[in-house]
């Protein structure tokens, strides 16, 4: 599955946000958001998490 990475425009966020200077990345899987970081270098950490599937080892088997 394709991971992505995208700076949230403007138009995306509160005008808050925008006015602060806030940035903020957004992490897709495919078409689905899985992750927002107001960092760069963060969003990047968790793209290489996922595309390890080291992330795997963190679920928990269901419940009976």
């Amino acid at each position: 599955m394709v991971i992505t990475i995208k700076e949230r425009d403007e138009h995306h966020m509160s005008h808050e946000s925008s006015s602060a200077g806030i940035r903020m990345w957004d992490v897709f899987q495919g078409d689905v958001l899985v992750g927002v970081y107001h960092s760069e270098a963060e969003a990047l950490k968790y793209k290489d998490l996922l595309e390890s599937g080291r992330l795997d080892s963190f679920k928990k088997p269901p419940k009976r």
